[in-house]
Parts: structure tokens; sequence; C-alpha cells
């Protein structure tokens, strides 16, 4: 074989070899059935850090010793194996920081067991998983992303408030070279890696929509929110009059907020309706379902059309009593797995999301279907 002249005249052996092999006549004899890249930094003459620095692209290498690699990279149809980059992981102690909101909404212990399940399979690999609940205001969630931060995390899943002083603080870290997914709600003025969740302006129509069938299109509504500075609250509501705005006959009465609080949920419902008489309908947008389910049971005299969002078992119950008609649900463990997952392949793979925005399905459940185990559970 030749000498070439672009550095190539130190790493003949390497290529007889390569040529060889690709052929098919030494492979039983050499074992080169697994390509690894300490062996093309024989054949390139260089160190495996060099390589290392070619394939994930960072580092300085010169343009001459990164065509070698990679030219060999293609002779040899190389792919880095998973299991590698996993054990190189385990060396760096690989952190991921993840932040929920703490509040009285069994969805959050949802989200938090789709975290578990991916600590437990992770933990295998070396990686650790830190994780916080936080309460649902804007400067302690900024006060443990912090607290995360000493610890050296190399990447962050958030469920964000939308304010923003939090808005400022993934910006400064996304800037800096943090690998950041937003879970379940968003931040107005921020753009993560990708965003997981659901379509909550296509789940507040959706809510819409089927009020409109259950009552005919005639009623009179209450809205019962969680939190004003939820990006997926809000959205929800904003579905919800894009689709009404068109329904001379569905009008909304008056909005409440409920945090997301049981007790408050049941105060707050209860002085709505006995306020706003003429109410036959009620969207509850968030948490808290359980408390304003009591709350309706309390008005006898009075048939309300409900619709909530989750199947939480506390919902289960109102659906099969037949207090609320539909529950519209978003899979929250599978929400914080893809999270991880993104994470993860990002990492370790350096691969990126495959949009900026990934939707979980939108489920509608009824009574006929409460039980019916559908996705992630």
């Amino acid at each position: 074989m030749e000498s070439r002249s672009c550095g190539y005249v130190h790493v003949n052996a390497g290529y007889d070899i390569l040529t060889k092999t690709l052929r098919g006549s030494y492979h039983a004899k050499l074992g080169i059935c697994m390509i690894t890249s300490k062996k093309i930094a024989e054949m390139a003459g260089v160190s495996r850090g060099t390589v290392d620095r070619v394939l994930n692209n960072r580092g300085d290498v010169s343009e001459a010793t990164k065509q070698k690699i990679l030219e060999i990279v293609r002779l040899l149809n190389y792919k880095p194996s998973r299991a590698g980059k996993i054990l190189v992981s385990h060396q760096k102690k690989i952190k991921i920081g993840c932040i929920i909101i703490s509040a009285q909404n069994p969805f959050y212990d949802e989200l938090y067991r789709g975290i578990m399940l991916k600590v437990e399979e992770y933990s295998s690999y070396g990686i650790e998983i830190i994780v916080e609940r936080v309460e649902f205001k804007g400067e302690t969630q900024c006060v443990y992303i912090d607290k995360l931060l000493t610890l050296d995390i190399n990447a962050m899943m958030i469920q964000p408030i939308n304010e923003a002083v939090v808005a400022q603080k993934l910006r400064d870290l996304a800037q800096e070279g943090l690998p950041i997914v937003t879970t379940n709600t968003n931040v107005e003025g921020f753009t993560p890696l990708c965003h997981v969740g659901n379509d909550f302006f296509t789940c507040g129509k959706t809510a819409a929509n089927l009020l409109d069938l259950i009552t005919g299109g005639k009623c009179n509504i209450g809205i019962v929110t969680g939190f004003s500075k939820a990006c997926s609250h809000a959205d929800r509501i904003d579905g919800f009059y894009e689709y009404i705005k068109e329904r001379a006959g569905m009008n909304i009465v008056s909005l409440v907020e409920n945090c997301d609080d049981e007790v408050e949920s049941f105060l707050v419902t209860k002085k709505l309706l006995e306020d706003n008489p003429e109410i036959d309908a009620i969207f509850l947008v968030a948490g808290g379902v359980y408390g304003a389910g009591k709350a309706i049971k309390t008005l006898y005299d009075r048939f309300i059309k409900v619709i909530s969002f989750d199947d939480v078992p506390t919902t289960k119950e109102l659906i099969r009593e037949g207090i609320i008609q539909a529950t519209i649900c978003q899979q929250p463990v599978r929400q914080s797995i893809l999270s991880l997952e993104i994470l993860f392949d990002y990492l370790i793979d350096n691969k990126r999301p495959s949009g900026d925005k990934i939707y979980t399905d939108i489920q509608i459940k009824l009574k006929s279907n409460i039980d019916l185990h559908l996705g992630y559970q």
C-alpha cells in the first residue's frame, strides 16, 4: 500500500489490516468482529482521547487527523457501543437533577412515580437522579435549582412555575450548557432542550367539546382552576374559551382558583355554586377534584355536569358515582419517563430529541372505561 502525503504514511500497516478485514479474509484470524475506539486509535496512530474528541465533536483536533480518523470510521462502519458509553458515564458520575411541584394533587405523585422507575433503572448504570419536590413558588424553585447546582448536576428535568425569575434562571443555565427538559408544564420566555407534556390547549378544547355534547350546547359554566401561574392550567382555559366562543349557548359565569388543594377546592367550589345558582356545569381545570366533587354533592337539588382531568383514584370514585361525567387523562408516568429518557440519550449518545415538544396522548375516560388501564400505569 502506498504512502500518502496527508499523514497516512504512519498507518500503512493499519490500512493493510483494514483492507483485508473488509474483504473478510482475516476476520477469524484477527478477531476484529467488534471494532473499538482503541483499535481505531491504533490504526490512526493517535490516542483514544483524540478519537473520542473527534467522535463526539469536541476539543481541538487538527483537520488532517480528524479526516484520517473519520475515514477509518467510515471504512469500518464503526458505531460506538452504548454499553461503552454507559461505562464512560459511570466513570464521570453523571447526575440528573429533577424538580417537580409539591401540592395536594395526586397527579404530581404519578409524575414522581415515573421518575422513581427510572431511578431504579439508571442506578445500574451508575447514573444518579436527585429529586426535589418544591412548593409552587418561583423564588423557592430557584433556591432548589441552586441547591442542585451545588451537587454538580449534568442535566435537569423541571416542572417549572411560570414566573419571570424562573425563566431567567433557566435561560442562564441553558446558556452555560446545561441541558434542561421541562415536564408537564412550561414557562414563558424559556426554550428548553425539549418540553414533554400534553397539548393543553387542545385538552381545553376537548373539555369544552365534551361539555357541549353532554349539555346539548346549552349551559352556564363555572371554572375551577389550580394555579394561575401554571402554563398548563392557563393553556387549558385558553383552549376552552377558544371552543365556546362559537357556541352561543355556552356561557362562562365565573372562574375561581383552588391552588390544587382539596380543602380550598371544596370551599371555593361550594361558594361558587351558592353565589351563582344558575351554574349547571363545572370545568375542573387541574387538581382539587375530590374537594370540588364533595362540594357538588352537598347540593342535592342540582344536577351539575362536570368535566375534569386525570384519573387518580379519588377522581375514579367520582366518575363511578356519576358526579363527574368525563375526565381527560395525560399519562403523567409516561411524561416523566420520556423526559428522563431524552436527557439520558442526550448525555450518553449526544442525541437530540426528535422535536422541541413531545406530547403524550389525550385520553378520555367515562364511567364505562374508567377502570380500563391505558398507556403507562
